[in-house]
Order: structure tokens, then sequence, then C-alpha cells
């Protein structure tokens, strides 16, 4: 009766909120969908920082060492290594695949393994063509954390949680505050997906392409 009288208290809390709904996947690394853009082949070295299909980039310090950044990208949730820990305020880390180009179809976003209070209270996940200009796919704020438990992998997916997105060839986790103000942020993990979508150009070049060859056969038959 508690645990029914608590899941109705949760859901009152979100909905006056106005949280977005999502996807609760389960607890830990076993709860992560895998193959995520980053890592489509699920043998990404953190150690090494190598086998992802991605740059990553941070504007706190780089890297998967210690509590850095890049460790939202390891495939992994737990403590130190396994999670990103930050000061609070404006912090993001983004994902790069260069010249290729995807429409985000889901991701998911997991808490960290202790202090709910450095949860983000407001973060969004944002698509850049550029690296300069960004715009925003997914915004969360609320006063309440996306997550109820530690390690928690929440699922979000385009068309419920939100609308269809452009083809970006960048992908950025942007948080601006924490839970009640903490003076640390975190996160556990991201997981992008999308479908590919050809690079810029290259259909108006194979158009081209296949012109000059029936203009040559053409020729040719004269």
């Amino acid at each position: 009766m508690k645990k029914f009288l608590h899941a109705c208290l949760l859901l009152a809390v979100l909905l006056a909120t106005g949280a977005h709904a999502s996807v609760i996947r389960g607890i830990g690394t076993g709860a992560l969908v895998g193959g995520d853009l980053t890592d489509p082949e699920n043998n990404g070295n953190p150690n090494a920082n190598v086998n992802y299909n991605a740059v990553f980039r941070s504007s706190d310090s780089q890297g998967f060492n210690g509590e850095g950044p890049f460790n939202v990208f390891d495939n992994q949730l737990g403590a130190t290594v396994n999670k990103w820990c930050c000061g609070a305020g404006t912090v993001w880390v983004e994902a790069d695949f260069g010249a290729k180009r995807f429409t985000l179809s889901s991701f998911t976003a997991a808490s960290a393994n202790d202090t709910p209070g450095r949860d983000s209270s407001n973060w969004q996940i944002q698509g850049s063509n550029d690296g300069i200009t960004y715009t925003t796919i997914f915004a969360y704020t609320s006063s309440v954390s996306a997550w109820a438990n530690r390690n928690q992998v929440n699922q979000y997916l385009v068309g419920s949680d939100f609308a269809a997105p452009a083809a970006y060839s960048i992908f950025r986790y942007l948080s601006t505050a924490t839970i009640n103000g903490n003076a640390s942020h975190q996160l556990g993990e991201l997981e992008f997906f999308g479908t590919a979508v050809p690079e810029p150009g290259v259909p108006a070049l194979l158009g081209l392409g296949l012109a000059a060859m029936l203009l040559a056969r053409r020729r040719a038959r004269r």
C-alpha cells in the first residue's frame, strides 16, 4: 500500500511540474540499450579513447579519467570512472560525428550513483551542424529530478517525448541548473540513436554524375 501511495504521489508531482514522460528501462548498466551511435559495435575502449564513432567535447575537463565528462559515453553505470561529476552552472558534453548526419529517433539519459540533488533540474538535448548554432531537440525543466532512483536509465522517444528533429552531426547534452541549486552536477550515461541521412551535396553530385553519363552515351551514339 505504501509503495502504491508513493507511486501516486510521484506521478502527481511529475504532472504538476510538467515533467516530460519517458520509458524507464531499469537500473544499472544492464538497462542500457547498447549499440548507440557513438559506439555501435559496443567495443569502445574508454581507457585509450578508441573505437568510438564520434569525437567528444565538453565544457568541463576533457577525458574519461576520474569523473570526467566522457564517462557518459563509456556504456557503464556506477561510481567514479563510470559517471560525470563537475561543478554546477552551465555545463555541456557533446558527440561530434563529423560529416555524418543523423535524425535522432531516441536517446537514453541515466542518473549517476549518488546524491540526487546533483541531478540537473534544467537540461536539454541539442543538435548542431557547425558547432556554433545549436537547436533544442528536447528540454526538461522541473524542481523534481527526471530520475526516481540512482543509476536509473530513462529512454526518450521521438513522437512521444520530442518532435521529429532535423538531421544533425553534433548532439549535445546541456545543463544549466541542479536540483535545489546543488553546487555539483552529475550524470551517469547518454546514448543517442537515429537514422543516417546522405551527406550534404551527395544527391546533387550523384545527379550530375548520372546526367554526365547519359550525355556521354548520347554523344557516342551520334
